[in-house]
């Protein structure tokens, strides 16, 4: 019995050993890629295009449609890198929806794999989201450690064939040996701020300690701001749009039908009284007295001819047509006076007709040409938000800077509140008349606008930076 046993032991042993055989080959072979891996990644000089072939060498290694690379910044995983995709919308869902799914294998710190042959308790709830949301079969995420701490998280997409345990293993031997290089990368990249929030740190922790330097330094800022904003008052200061307007406005209107023939002036100019603005076209009204003047002589023959026959009838009809014509001519006469359209007023600006462009266009009588303000009682008015009315006061002080001389500043006093909202930019407003309490420069025009501040008392920083934010959970939770 034990000769015929002897043949059968031998050929178990000897396929033992070829089985050990591949199986250190396939090690070597796996050890060799990784190293490989490793080596294209620490030769990197800057982080992304490390992120790149770390994605790019998993994703053909893995035969992988994509692999990302999620980076841990504040608690929240970022997507770094996506394989052979040089950019990418951090704003699209499907991006949102990966980030989420790696923050989830980041929170349990454990490689999670979708779908699992074994029967694990990870929470794979945001996995199974983005597979079903876009039909992403087979998943894989490992975190990526540098020593004790959690840097970041891979995530693989495969079609149809699954991941194993191996290539979890695999991807944290690659991601061990080039953590350190892609850490050092990422804090290089970050801008300066960052890096000098990180050397501001450093000094503090002399300072303050060691331990929990950031939270002891925070923390004493954050008693003195609490202190300030809730002790201290300072002067609050109503910010609204505002125009500078005058009540008095001449319209200038066409005197009869016809059309502009020359325009004298523009927006913004200053005219005085008897200054031509702009003509109409005399052509026709001097053809049609011309006609008229004729057909006048030629009445006051006939007129005259009917006499000298002693034709009653006749002379009457002459003078009928003579009285007729008479009365166009004066109509004609009248309008050749009204084609000269002058300034009315002294020291007026025109503030809106823009006519040059316009020569030869018809208008129709009654139509607005012209729109000229006198340049005196200029006062400003302050378009504040109905959120912010209820703090200004008749009386109130305030400020005003014009965008063409933002340097300076005129002081004015709050005179009426319009109490009727209009709306502007889709938000009521309430119009505050403010008089001035100094002479007005010259250079002053109504129309021009600026940002007007009305002083609205004291307050402290706490409620200034809040009661509109109050005000507002006050009106949607009221009940």
């Amino acid at each position: 019995m034990s000769n015929q046993n002897t043949p059968i032991e031998s050929d178990k042993l000897i396929k033992a050993l070829q089985g050990a055989l591949n199986s250190s080959n396939k090690k070597i072979v796996q050890l060799t890629s990784v190293l490989d891996m490793a080596r294209k990644v620490n030769e990197a000089d800057k982080f992304k295009t490390a992120g790149l072939a770390l994605t790019g060498e998993l994703a053909d290694k893995l035969h992988a449609e994509r692999v990302s690379l999620g980076w841990l910044k504040h608690d929240y995983i970022q997507i770094k890198s996506i394989s052979h995709t040089d950019r990418f919308e951090k704003k699209m869902q499907i991006i949102q929806d990966l980030e989420a799914a790696m923050e989830e294998a980041y929170e349990q710190d454990a490689a999670i794999l979708v779908p699992s042959t074994e029967n694990r308790t990870l929470s794979v709830r945001a996995h199974e989201h983005y597979r079903k949301s876009y039909n992403a079969d087979c998943l894989l995420s490992v975190p990526i450690r540098n020593g004790d701490e959690t840097i970041g998280v891979i995530t693989c997409e495969r079609a149809k064939q699954p991941f194993s345990d191996i290539d979890a293993t695999e991807i944290h031997l690659v991601t061990t040996l080039t953590s350190a290089r892609l850490k050092e990368l990422y804090q290089k990249s970050s801008w300066f701020g960052v890096r000098l929030a990180r050397k501001t740190r450093k000094a503090l922790g002399k300072l303050l300690g060691f331990d929990h330097t950031w939270a002891k330094f925070f923390g004493i800022l954050a008693i003195g701001f609490i202190l300030f904003a809730t002790l201290v008052p300072l002067q609050y200061k109503v910010n609204s749009p505002a125009i500078l307007k005058t009540d008095k406005i001449i319209y200038l209107t066409a005197p009869f039908d016809g059309y502009i023939d020359s325009v004298s002036v523009k927006p913004g100019d200053i005219v005085y009284k008897g200054q031509m603005l702009l003509r109409l076209d005399q052509k026709e009204l001097k053809l049609e007295e011309a006609n008229l003047l004729a057909e006048e002589q030629n009445n006051r023959r006939e007129i005259q001819k009917a006499q000298a026959d002693r034709q009653l009838a006749d002379m009457r009809i002459h003078q009928a047509r003579l009285s007729q014509t008479l009365a166009k001519l004066q109509t004609v006469r009248y309008k050749l006076s009204k084609s000269e359209i002058l300034a009315t007023v002294d020291s007026a600006i025109i503030i809106e007709g823009d006519l040059q462009k316009k020569l030869g266009a018809p208008v129709r009588q009654g139509s607005e040409l012209i729109q000229m303000a006198l340049i005196e009682n200029i006062y400003v008015e302050v378009d504040v938000n109905e959120v912010e009315i209820e703090n200004i006061r008749l009386g109130s002080d305030g400020l005003l800077a014009v965008k063409s001389h933002p340097e300076q500043t005129f002081t004015f006093r709050s005179d009426r509140i319009n109490p009727t909202a209009t709306v502007k930019d889709q938000e009521n407003t309430f119009p505050v008349r403010g008089e001035f309490n100094q002479k007005i420069p010259g250079w002053f025009r109504p129309g021009m606008t600026g940002i007007a501040k009305i002083y609205a008392g004291k307050k402290t920083l706490w409620w200034i930076l809040t009661h509109q934010a109050i005000d507002f959970l006050r009106l949607k939770l009221w009940w």
